[in-house]
C-alpha cells in the first residue's frame, strides 16, 4: 500500500477519535465531584498538583485547589473570576461548575433563587478577602449527613468566587 492508501484509511478513524476526546473534553466537571477525588485522580486532570494548585481555565475563570496532608484530598477548591496566584497554570480543557447553577457574575437574587438564602453572610477573613468583600455561607451539618460547606463571595454585587471546603 502506499502512503495516500494508508492516509485514506486512517484519516477518517483519527479523525473520530479526535472528535472523541473533545467531547469527553466538553463535559462539566462539579466542584462538589473534585472534592470527593483523591490526589492521584486529580492528578490525571491536573498532573502538576501536589498540596495546591492554581488553574486558568479561561479568560476570566479559576480554580485553586487545596490538598489537605493528612487525607491526599481536598480540603478547599474556589473557583474565581480573578486568578488567585501569581502565575495560573493553563487549563483549558477543564469545564469546572456549581452544581446547583450559581456562576460567576450572578446577582444576589439569583444566588437566592437558586441555592436558598445563605445561613449567614459577612465579610471574608484573612486570604479570602481577595476572593470578594462579602461572604455567603452555605453550612453542611454532620447532623444533615454531610461535612462539607459552600461560600459564595461577592464582589461588586455579583459572584466573584464559588468555594467548597471542610470545616476543620
Amino acid at each position: 500500500m502506499n502512503r495516500t492508501a494508508l492516509l485514506a484509511l486512517f484519516l477518517p478513524l483519527f479523525a473520530a477519535t479526535a472528535f472523541a476526546a473533545t467531547a469527553f473534553a466538553a463535559d462539566p466537571i462539579y466542584i462538589d465531584q473534585l472534592m470527593e477525588m483523591p490526589l492521584g485522580t486529580l492528578q490525571r486532570t491536573f498532573p502538576d498538583l501536589r498540596k495546591e494548585g492554581c488553574y486558568q481555565l479561561a479568560a476570566d475563570r479559576f480554580l485553586l485547589i487545596q490538598i489537605e496532608k493528612k487525607d491526599q484530598k481536598p480540603g478547599r477548591i474556589v473557583l474565581t473570576s480573578t486568578s488567585p496566584c501569581r502565575r495560573p497554570i493553563e487549563s483549558p480543557n477543564v469545564d469546572v461548575r456549581v452544581r446547583n447553577g450559581i456562576d460567576l457574575g450572578l446577582g444576589p437574587t439569583e444566588i437566592i433563587s437558586k441555592a436558598g438564602r445563605p445561613d449567614t453572610a459577612a465579610k471574608p477573613d484573612g486570604e479570602l478577602r481577595r476572593f470578594g468583600d462579602l461572604e455567603y455561607f452555605f453550612i453542611c451539618r454532620v447532623s444533615d449527613g454531610c461535612a462539607r460547606h459552600t461560600s459564595i463571595f461577592l464582589k461588586g454585587g455579583v459572584v466573584s468566587a464559588v468555594a467548597e471546603w471542610y470545616s476543620d
